[in-house]
């Protein structure tokens, strides 16, 4: 009897130990989606609020090659630009 017991604790340390770590790579994969997440989103210079570029994005001008979008809570229009970074910012005027 005690050999089993002994077998069962061992088990459920190791399961403790995999879910610890399993925990460890969730938390990793969430900071990630999250930092890719907040590459899109921005803040209206008109009304302050923060709003996300890809869902609000409407057209792209043929002339001056840059995407436009529009405010969800204050429909102002502005144009979208690439940084050095990988990451997007309207332009504020």
């Amino acid at each position: 009897m005690r050999a089993m017991s002994d077998a069962l604790e061992k088990r459920i340390d190791c399961l403790e130990a995999e879910v610890l770590r399993l925990q460890s790579q969730i938390y990793g994969i969430q900071s990630e989606v999250n930092r890719f997440l907040k590459r899109y989103l921005s803040a209206c210079p008109a009304c302050k609020k923060e709003f996300d570029l890809l869902v609000n994005h409407y057209s792209i001008g043929l002339f001056d090659n840059l995407v436009y979008v529009k405010c969800p809570h204050c429909n102002k229009s502005m144009p979208v630009v690439d940084q050095d970074d990988g990451t997007v910012a309207v332009v504020l005027e």
